[in-house]
């Protein structure tokens, strides 16, 4: 250390004895002083390059030439020697071009400045350049936000700091390209500055949040801060009362919003959960944004059992809530009867005119049929029977479902066109 001490004293001291000696140097009687060929050059570098000022000097002679950072006031060269104990700076001297250079390698962020070269006359010279070091811009995670989860109602602050040379400009954007709502009456698509205040945050406030630095050397670089917003769950029931008929297939529905995910189920009136079986089909779809959720419940097969009421249930961390849907009996479908009876004189007309076509009885008129409820005796039948079973005088077609099979419908029918006919016929 003192070695280096006494180098650096003893060219100081040869700096200032060659200024002392310059001076009185003359030629035809007149001091001749050195002279700059021209200015120095500012320069642009990016981190981590080399850069080179050039100083060009005529008529040196026996003065000396130092380099000198101007912000740390640092004499950095004299002459062919470096004074700074940085080892990336260093000095060269190309005497036919009269030019001293300085070298500067892997430049970093502290070197910009400006730079001086300086001869050491009587009134000191000076010529400067400027360097200045550019640096992309760069995320300091440590002084950065990390992901956040506030409760909704709650105020949220984010911070994004952000380096670089120059210094970058920092934007905030959503993910989703949705405007950033700043307060309730202040909402725009993006926002500048390293912090970002979010006021009395609710759910629609949720999602992904985009720190991006820039100060136009690429590359851009951002940083991805999730909200999260906390809030009990809610329900809405679209369909609360259901008519059902037994047989057929019921569908229930709710919707939900809870954060965090809330746990979702159905139960019956007697509070039994209801599993995903053979009788019920459970689906879960999940909505946009996420923290919706459709629930649906399908019974399969209505029986007796089945109707009542039926609950959806929502739980998270910060509360619980329920709603009911009561599925009850509709009833067999509403169903209505057209009877049609022929008099009995039609029949008996009939009757007389139906010859018997079983073989052996050509020319025969067949036995008359019988009047409504008798007997070929004249005694009372039974009502219940159908009419058609005591020889057709009664015949009914049912409109409807659950009272009469369609073959019956059918033969009725049939019968009723072929006696219509045989007495057109017949006339």
């Amino acid at each position: 250390m003192r070695r280096v001490c006494h180098a650096a004293l003893n060219l100081l001291c040869c700096y200032v004895a060659a200024a002392l000696a310059a001076q009185t140097e003359t030629r035809g009687g007149k001091p001749r002083d050195p002279v700059f060929l021209g200015d120095i050059s500012n320069q642009t570098v990016a981190e981590g390059r080399t850069v080179r000022f050039a100083c060009r000097v005529d008529y040196l002679g026996p003065h000396k030439l130092a380099w000198i950072h101007y912000e740390n006031s640092a004499i950095l060269t004299v002459a062919n020697h470096v004074i700074t104990r940085n080892d990336r700076i260093s000095v060269t001297h190309d005497k036919h071009q009269k030019t001293w250079y300085l070298h500067i390698a892997d430049v970093k962020e502290s070197d910009t400045g400006k730079y001086m070269c300086q001869i050491n006359t009587a009134s000191a010279m000076t010529v400067a350049g400027y360097l200045t070091v550019v640096v992309p811009p760069d995320i300091v995670d440590s002084e950065s936000s990390g992901d956040v989860i506030a409760q909704e109602g709650n105020d949220v602050k984010l911070r994004c700091k952000a380096r670089g040379s120059p210094k970058p400009i920092v934007t905030w954007k959503r993910e989703d390209g949705n405007p950033i709502t700043v307060n309730k009456t202040l909402s725009v698509i993006d926002h500048k500055g390293e912090v970002l205040t979010l006021n009395k945050v609710s759910r629609m406030d949720m999602g992904a949040y985009l720190c991006i630095a820039s100060n136009g050397h690429p590359p851009i670089v951002s940083k991805r801060i999730l909200v999260s917003v906390d809030f009990p769950p809610m329900l809405w029931i679209p369909h609360q009362l259901i008519a059902a008929l037994r047989g057929n297939e019921v569908l229930l529905e709710c919707y939900t919003e809870a954060h965090p995910t809330s746990l979702n189920y159905w139960t019956r009136g007697d509070s039994n959960m209801i599993y995903d079986s053979e009788k019920f089909h459970i689906e879960h779809k999940v909505g946009n944004p996420g923290y919706k959720i459709h629930m649906l419940l399908t019974i399969r097969y209505m029986e007796d059992e089945d109707f009542g009421t039926y609950r959806c249930v929502a739980k998270n961390p910060r509360g619980e809530t329920d709603g009911a849907i009561k599925v009850y009996d509709a009833g067999p479908p509403a169903t209505t009867t057209i009877a049609t009876t022929i008099p009995t004189e039609v029949l008996d007309d009939i009757n007389n005119q139906v010859l018997d076509r079983s073989p052996g009885a050509r020319g025969r008129k067949r036995t008359q049929l019988q009047s409504p409820g008798k007997a070929v005796d004249g005694t009372l039948k039974d009502s219940s029977r159908p009419p058609y079973a005591d020889g057709l005088d009664l015949f009914e077609i049912s409109i409807g479902t659950g009272h009469r099979s369609m073959a019956s419908r059918s033969l009725a029918a049939l019968v009723m066109v072929i006696l219509i006919i045989n007495r057109t016929l017949l006339s």
